[in-house]
C-alpha cells in the first residue's frame, strides 16, 4: 500500500499538475486526523463533538492510494477494513474487519458497505450494500474514521490550496 503524510506531499509538490498526476495517479483516500486523545476502550480515533478531552491538536492526515493488494485484480475492487487481509488496512476499533468496498467501472468509482457494524456514510448519506457513485472530494465516514476520496487532480488542488 502506497501512503504519504499530507505534509510530506505538500513539501514535495512542485508546480506542475501533469507531473503530479503521472507520479501519483491514485485515486486516493485521505484519512483525516481528528482531535488527539488517548484511545478509549472501544479504540475509536475521533472524539465526539463537544467532548474533546485531552489535546485538541489535529495532527497530520495520511493519503492512502486506492489500489488492490498485489495479486488481486482492480475489477474485484479495493476493500478497506481493520482486518489484515484487506487492501487498505486501517486499525480502528470502529471499523469492521471488512468494512467497505471501492470499485471502478467504466472510469467511475463507487463505494458499498460490506454489512459493517458501524455503517458507512458518503457526504452524510448512509451507504448500504448497493454501489453508490463517488466523486473527487466525497467525504466518507466509516465507523468513526473520516476519509476524503480524491482523484490525482483533486489531491493536487487540496495540496496547492494548503488544506491539510
Amino acid at each position: 500500500m502506497k501512503s504519504y503524510l499530507i505534509s510530506w506531499l505538500t513539501r514535495h509538490l512542485g508546480d506542475d499538475l501533469e507531473t503530479f498526476q503521472r507520479a501519483h495517479a491514485g485515486p486516493w483516500l485521505v484519512w483525516e486526523a481528528g482531535p488527539w486523545r488517548p484511545p478509549p476502550v472501544d479504540r475509536a480515533t475521533l472524539a465526539a463533538p463537544g467532548n474533546l478531552g485531552g489535546r485538541n491538536s489535529s495532527g497530520d492526515a495520511l493519503a492512502l492510494e486506492v489500489a488492490p493488494r498485489p495479486g488481486r485484480a482492480r475489477f474485484e475492487g479495493v476493500r478497506l477494513g481493520r482486518g489484515p487481509d484487506n487492501d487498505l488496512v486501517v486499525d480502528d476499533g470502529t471499523l469492521s474487519r471488512a468494512h467497505l468496498l471501492l470499485r471502478v467501472d467504466d472510469g467511475r468509482w463507487t463505494i458499498e458497505d460490506l454489512r459493517s457494524s458501524n455503517g458507512t456514510r458518503v457526504d452524510g448519506s448512509a451507504v448500504d450494500a448497493r454501489p453508490v457513485p463517488i466523486e473527487s472530494g466525497a467525504c466518507i465516514e466509516a465507523g468513526s474514521v473520516r476519509l476524503t476520496f480524491y482523484d490525482a487532480r483533486g489531491l493536487y488542488l487540496r495540496l496547492r490550496h494548503g488544506v491539510t
